[in-house]
């Protein structure tokens, strides 16, 4: 079956009211359609069927009362009710009881041994016999082009006759034959009251239909237009926007998603708002020191010392760490950047850059405490691993308590080899705890200057091993204990 596309149809900028509308509406008239070819269709048969009904009911009846002294009172109320020719006769065929409800009755033009052949027919089929036969037009000279007015066509309509023969016995156990006759072909009377009362079905049903089609139609899609109404609302930034939607199952879960999309893009934007600012804030601190550096040597040639020159440096590394980072951070989530898997001995990795980082904040008072396990073999990312565990040392530095110490683990747990970064400083709140891995998120506590990093460690930590097969990443902290963060790999 062909599949019709109503889009190619109606086009693609039809409104979902009318669209539908036109869907409803076009069912209907199928439906009506339908509904008038199978009646004409299955009302000659069903009429048929009804008739015959009557006739062997008919001889039934006489049959069982074929003794009744008041057969004959019987015979006409049924022949007047049903509309139908009756004759009883012995098995010779002679008449006994007779009651003919239309002249053109064809038992009635039977002889006597027309209906003794009837008895004997019968009597081959256990005593029941029926047939259909045509009507022989008793008027063939009839012209209808001599009369005026509405008059019959000249070719006379062929009729057919149902014939029910029925053999009784009475006390006596003598045999009798039942013939009842009835027309089986609707009348030009019948065919037109079924066409009027189609008609006035069909335009009541046509009428129902229209009004429910507009009420269905509306009520679908209304929900739908408003939901879509609010929805441009919230690409369009409206923050305090409130969903409502009522309606069907489908319209009730499209509106809990815009919910949850509108809550999602207000944190965003909150985020965002926050990245700016403090993005902004680690942006101008170094331009403004080597801005004022570069021109403190410029004015005063004795100032440009080494120190001097190492604050520039500096700085300078801290705005292209930045910057790395975000560009990191944002290929990371962007899906863009596949990873080199491949087995190697973490602890050895690590080991490396512990030995790097730690001569790079020693000058701060900083110091790495590196505990590990003889090796450990992973399946991963090396570059990106070494990438993560810096930042997780970084963040811990930035956050370190009194006596700066930092400490590295690494060991086996069952399958998995895990790392561990701890700190003795203030610890996670808890409240802040689930959004401290989310993209833009920063602290509501007033922005700090990292002492190293960018800050946007700990969202490239969630990026990275949220891609490693089997990798695991999370934090164990409380206020005023400090934390430690950890990442798990598959053991190799």
């Amino acid at each position: 079956m062909a599949k019709i596309k109503f889009d190619k149809i109606y086009g693609d900028n039809t409104p979902l009211f009318l669209k539908m509308l036109i869907i409803f509406t076009t069912f209907s008239l199928i439906v009506i359609a339908l509904f008038w070819a199978l009646g004409f269709a299955l009302s000659g048969t069903v009429f048929e069927s009804i008739r015959v009904q009557e006739a062997n009911k008919t001889a039934s009846l006489i049959a069982e009362n074929i003794d009744n002294a008041d057969l004959t009172l019987l015979v006409k109320r049924l022949s007047f009710d049903n509309d139908v020719c009756i004759i009883v006769a012995d098995k010779e065929g002679n008449v006994y009881l007779s009651q003919e409800a239309r002249e053109d009755c064809s038992i009635h033009a039977f002889t006597s041994v027309s209906i003794g052949g009837y008895y004997d027919k019968a009597k081959e089929k256990n005593g029941v016999f029926s047939e259909k036969i045509e009507s022989i037009p008793r008027d063939d000279n009839y012209d209808n082009i001599e009369y005026k007015g509405n008059v019959p066509k000249g070719e006379q309509e062929i009729k057919e006759y149902f014939i029910c023969t029925l053999i009784a016995k009475n006390a006596s156990g003598e045999s009798f034959v039942v013939l009842v006759d009835t027309v089986v072909t609707p009348s030009s009377a019948y065919t037109e009251t079924l066409t009027i009362l189609f008609i006035i079905v069909s335009v009541l049903t046509a009428m129902l239909a229209g009004y429910l089609s507009y009420k269905l139609s509306n009520q679908i899609s209304a929900p739908i237009i408003e939901l879509t109404s609010q929805a441009k609302e919230i690409s369009s930034g409206s923050a305090d926007l409130q969903i409502t939607g009522s309606g069907y199952r489908e319209i009730l879960e499209l509106r809990d998603s815009l919910q949850s999309a509108q809550k999602e893009v207000n944190e965003v934007e909150h985020y965002r708002r926050e990245l700016i600012a403090n993005v902004s804030h680690d942006l101008r601190t170094p331009l403004t020191l080597i801005k004022g550096y570069t021109e403190l040597m410029r004015d005063i040639p004795s100032e440009a010392t080494a120190e001097n020159f190492q604050v520039v440096i500096d700085e300078t590394t801290r705005l292209t760490n930045l910057v790395n980072d975000m560009l990191s951070l944002s290929k990371e989530q962007d899906g863009n950047e596949e990873l080199n898997l491949a087995r190697f001995d973490i602890v050895e990795v690590i080991d490396a850059l512990i030995v790097r980082h730690g001569k790079l904040i020693e000058h701060l008072g900083y110091t790495l405490e590196w505990v590990h396990d003889e090796k450990a073999f992973v399946y991963a990312d090396e570059t990106k691993i070494v990438q993560v565990v810096y930042n997780l040392i970084n963040n811990a530095v930035n956050y370190a308590g009194e006596d700066k110490k930092v400490i590295v683990k690494a060991f086996v747990k069952g399958g998995v080899v895990r790392i561990e970064v701890i700190d003795n400083g203030e610890g996670v709140d808890v409240e802040v705890l689930p959004h401290i891995w989310d993209r833009y998120y920063k602290s509501d506590k007033s922005h700090r200057r990292s002492t190293v990093g960018t800050g946007l460690g700990l969202s490239i930590v969630k990026s990275v091993m949220s891609k490693h097969p089997g990798g695991a990443y999370g934090v164990i902290t409380s206020v005023g204990e400090g934390s430690t963060f950890y990442i798990e790999l598959q053991r190799a």
